[in-house]
């Protein structure tokens, strides 16, 4: 589809120009200006193709909740049921559901005891481990939502991402 636009707005420009060459000065100096004027119009339509699938600037709006706060952006990797990290912390192990750059959430019952600071280690799907201290942040409907003391590297979840992209496409 985008070929044919632009082979479209370069014939539009083509016949403006062999107008423009073939009468030359005899059009009068309004027409000229009017060719002129109309010689922009595949470079826009051009230009326009080029980035209509891609915001110029971010929008604000977009990181913005109900509340009228923003919201933060962090790196997310959320794990299918099937193949998840384990957590083990005090010698107990945990299904991973999510872990982003800031904390993770595991899959625990509400009878599950936890202090409000941890210490654990998490092993990757990528081969990669955590060590990390972290803090309890909330429990929902069998699940615990922890916040790590010092945050991971982006790097590692970047692997970690490659590691899930590699698996999904097997």
């Amino acid at each position: 589809m985008k070929i044919v636009a632009i082979i479209a707005n370069t014939a539009q420009l083509g016949i403006i120009l062999a107008i423009f060459f073939i009468r030359g000065l005899d059009l009068g100096h309004l027409v000229i200006f009017l060719l002129f004027l109309m010689m922009s119009v595949p470079f826009i339509n051009v230009l326009a193709l080029f980035f209509r699938n891609r915001p110029m600037l971010k929008a604000v709006s977009d990181n913005i909740d109900k509340n009228g706060l923003v919201k933060r952006i962090a790196m997310r990797v959320r794990y299918p049921e099937t193949r998840c990290p384990v957590m083990k912390t005090a010698g107990t192990a945990f299904t991973v559901l999510d872990i982003s750059e800031g904390g993770v959430r595991i899959r625990a019952s509400q009878s599950t005891p936890f202090k409000r600071k941890i210490n654990g280690e998490i092993q990757l799907i990528s081969g990669g481990r955590i060590r990390f201290k972290a803090i309890g942040m909330r429990r929902e409907q069998g699940e615990v939502v922890f916040q790590f003391v010092d945050p991971i590297g982006t790097a590692l979840l970047v692997e970690e991402e490659k590691a899930m992209a590699a698996i999904n496409a097997s």
